[in-house]
Order: structure tokens, then C-alpha cells, then sequence
């Protein structure tokens, strides 16, 4: 008969079969990408800033301005700088490899026409006749108060935060775990991550961030590039900004 103890390390050996059959480098994906979500939400956003960052005379359009700004760096040095580094130095992983590179050129130019056309313009467009969206959009309403101020914005909103976000769901996360886990696999995570992280923004954008982790997952892996992904989303990011501030009055 064999001993209580014996009957439950095989019991647990049994159970964590599956997981041990995962190659390591998955679980170090998985494990930084949690790590940086974490800190991006606790320390990288407009309330952190406002609530900890924010000079006590500073005011409201300020906090929101500056705040914003800060969120869109944040993201670009968790979600772009730290991951690249990483992989660069102690990875050991071409980058190209993780969707930096130009990929398939023409498939990605015609993923970019197409979804300028079929998704960033008429979900911008019809965002401004929603109240949540334009309660939401532009994120700094500041940005309004001048030509010159929106278009730092929108370039701060692309190059910080729509590189940085694109970079990371679709080319770390999802390209750094397709060997170990398979497309499928990949793709589920990382629409998994990137719709969670959704939560708190209007409801209609939240179920778009589902459908967009599947379509964009696919997308990447066929074009082997996430620029034309950055192109779509910062497109669809500036006709919702548009949209919004025309019929929020604040041009």
C-alpha cells in the first residue's frame, strides 16, 4: 500500500501534466505581459496621475490634458520599450518576428486601405451620435482648443499609444506565444487581454475590442505585421475624436 504522501505528489504530477507540456517561454510570455497590464493599469493612468501626479492647483482640462499625455507615454514604454528590450537582450527574439517588421508589404497595404474604409471611418463616424462616446472622446478635451494643440494630440495618441498597444497585443503577446501555443491559442489570448483591458469604456466599444482581438489577430498573422494594424486603429482613434468633438460642440 503506498503511503498518503506518495498518492499525492503522483496525483499532483497528474494535474500539472498539461501545464508542465507548455514550453517555458509561454509561461515567461504570459507572466511579463500580466506584470506590464498590472502596472499599466495601477500606475499608468489619467487617475493615477491625477491623484498622485497632478499639482494641487492644476486645474480640471490641465489634469485631464497632462494626464492623458502621460497615459499615452506609459503605455509606450510598458506595452513597446520594456517588451522590445526584453526580447532584444534577453530573449534572443528577432523582432521581426513579433510583427516589427514590414511583413508581407502589399497584403498589409491592402489590410490598411480596406480597414480605413470599412471600419475606422464608419465606426468613427457613428460614434459621435453616441452619448457614452462622446462623454469619453477625445480623452483630453483640451485638445479642441486650438488646431495645433489636437494635432500634438493625435500624434501622441498614435505614435505613443496606438504603436505601443498594437505592438504589444498583437505582436509580443500574440506572435510571442503562436510556436509555443499555436495561432488559435494566441489569437484567444490576446483578444482575451486586450478586451479586458476595455472595462470601464463604453459598452459598445468594449464588444468591438472582442471581434477587433479576433479580426486583428488573424489579420497579423497574415500579413506578419501589426503597422497596418497601428494605421487602422490610430484612423479609427481620429475620425471617434473628430466625430465626437463636432457633436459635443467643442470645435
Amino acid at each position: 500500500m503506498s503511503p498518503p504522501n506518495g498518492k499525492l505528489r503522483r496525483e499532483l504530477l497528474r494535474i500539472a501534466d498539461p501545464f508542465m507540456a507548455v514550453d517555458w517561454r509561454a509561461w515567461a510570455y504570459g507572466a511579463v505581459a500580466l506584470v506590464l497590464m498590472l502596472v499599466y493599469l495601477v500606475q499608468g493612468s489619467r487617475g493615477f496621475f491625477a491623484m498622485h501626479l497632478a499639482p494641487q492647483d492644476m486645474g480640471r482640462l490641465q489634469v485631464e490634458w497632462w494626464g492623458t499625455l502621460y497615459q499615452f507615454a506609459a503605455a509606450f514604454v510598458l506595452f513597446f520599450v520594456l517588451p522590445a528590450t526584453l526580447l532584444k537582450f534577453a530573449g534572443g527574439e528577432k523582432l521581426t518576428a513579433l510583427g516589427l517588421g514590414l511583413g508581407d508589404f502589399k497584403s498589409g497595404l491592402l489590410v490598411a486601405g480596406l480597414g480605413l474604409l470599412l471600419i475606422s471611418l464608419p465606426a468613427g463616424l457613428s460614434a459621435g451620435g453616441m452619448q457614452d462616446f462622446r462623454a469619453e472622446y477625445p480623452l483630453a478635451k483640451l485638445a479642441c482648443a486650438s488646431p495645433a494643440r489636437f494635432a500634438l494630440y493625435q500624434l501622441a495618441y498614435g505614435l505613443l499609444y496606438y504603436v505601443a498597444w498594437e505592438s504589444f497585443f498583437r505582436g509580443f503577446l500574440q506572435m510571442g506565444l503562436q510556436p509555443h501555443i499555436g495561432d488559435v491559442g494566441a489569437i484567444l489570448v490576446q483578444t482575451t487581454a486586450s478586451t479586458l483591458l476595455h472595462i470601464g469604456k463604453p459598452v459598445n466599444e468594449i464588444w468591438a475590442a472582442l471581434l477587433a482581438g479576433f479580426l486583428f489577430g488573424a489579420l497579423v498573422i497574415r500579413t506578419r505585421s501589426v503597422w497596418p494594424l497601428v494605421i487602422v486603429h490610430w484612423g479609427l482613434g481620429l475620425i471617434t475624436d473628430l466625430s465626437c468633438a463636432s457633436s459635443s460642440g467643442l470645435w
